[in-house]
Order: C-alpha cells, then sequence, then structure tokens
C-alpha cells in the first residue's frame, strides 16, 4: 500500500511546503530573483523553470492573504509604527520606477517586550502617493517613524523621526569637512 499524500498547498503540483519556503525565501529575503533561482536549480540537476516559480509565488500570495491581513490587523493596533519606502526594480515592468513600502513593529531587544515583531511589504507599481499610505494604515492614529517624506504628512498618525536619517545627515556633514578638522556636524 502506498500512503495517502498530505494535502499540497497548490493542487496537482510538486511545490511541497519546504520547496515553497526555499523559494520565498530565496526571494524575497536574500533578493535572489527567480531567473537566477532557476540557473541554481538547473546546476543540482533540476529543471524547474522561472515561469512555474512565478506562478506558484502568485499561488502563494492568495493563501497567505488572510496571514497578511490578520499581521496588518495586529500592527495597527501597536502604538508606534515604522514606515519606510523604496525603489524597486522590476524586470520587464512598464513604469522605471516600483516601490516598496515597509511596515513593521517591535524591538530589537531580547526578551519579550510585548510588542510582536512584525514586518510587512506593500508592493505599488509605479507611485510614491502618500494615498498608498493612507489606504494602508486606514485611521491609525499611534507614532509612525518615518523618514521625513512628505508623502507621510497626510496620515491620521503623529510623526515621529528617525534617528538613522538625522544621524546621516551629520555624517555626511562631517565627511565634507577638512581632514583633521572640527565643525557643526562635530
Amino acid at each position: 500500500k502506498i500512503a495517502r499524500l498530505p494535502p499540497s498547498f497548490i493542487p496537482r503540483s510538486i511545490a511541497t511546503p519546504s520547496l515553497l519556503s526555499q523559494i520565498i525565501t530565496s526571494k524575497y529575503q536574500y533578493s535572489l530573483p527567480l531567473y537566477r533561482q532557476e540557473s541554481l536549480f538547473k546546476q543540482y540537476g533540476i529543471n524547474l523553470s522561472r515561469q512555474t516559480m512565478s506562478d506558484w509565488m502568485i499561488k502563494c500570495s492568495t493563501l497567505f492573504k488572510r496571514l497578511s491581513d490578520y499581521l496588518q490587523e495586529i500592527l495597527l493596533k501597536q502604538p508606534v509604527i515604522h514606515a519606510d519606502e523604496t525603489t524597486l526594480k522590476v524586470i520587464n515592468e512598464d513604469r522605471s520606477k516600483c516601490y516598496m513600502w515597509v511596515y513593521c513593529s517591535g524591538t530589537d531587544a531580547p526578551g519579550d517586550s510585548g510588542i510582536p515583531n512584525i514586518v510587512l511589504y506593500d508592493y505599488n507599481k509605479g507611485s510614491r502617493s502618500s494615498q498608498i499610505v493612507i489606504d494602508y494604515l486606514g485611521g491609525y492614529n499611534g507614532y509612525l517613524q518615518v523618514d521625513g517624506y512628505p508623502g507621510y504628512n497626510k496620515v491620521d498618525a503623529t510623526l515621529v523621526g528617525c534617528w538613522a536619517h538625522v544621524r546621516r545627515a551629520f555624517k555626511e556633514a562631517k565627511a565634507k569637512q577638512p581632514q583633521g578638522g572640527t565643525g557643526k556636524a562635530d
């Protein structure tokens, strides 16, 4: 007798949970595009096309939608949220710039702070509009730690500055001082 297969996330595919986890982690955590993963799989004698992996990523996004919505709900209950956006190069995309917005909560301190560590991403094809943040945060009215981009000014949250961005301006000013000299940046 052959044991019954466990239910598959993606019916009629070879996509096991561990394989999907590997592809997702490589793509989104380690920024390894699917075409490079396709090449890596080929080195091991595995023919797995980027189109197949792309289809799996789309199907996984549907599977993870409820989890993502739940984490966003928890995130929006936190007293402080950090937000930032960055440009993203997308192969074969019509627009020259796409944006990935990140929203996170929690602490890097060891132990249980009572604030869950949540990091969520929101991809947008070519807009850096404040409406993106307004839509994602809804009526969030806690503290929103951001970099000073004016798009954040229209949210209901209380904006607080980002020390990393403040520090960067001082470091840039210090680098422009004469060698061995001191100035206002010091």
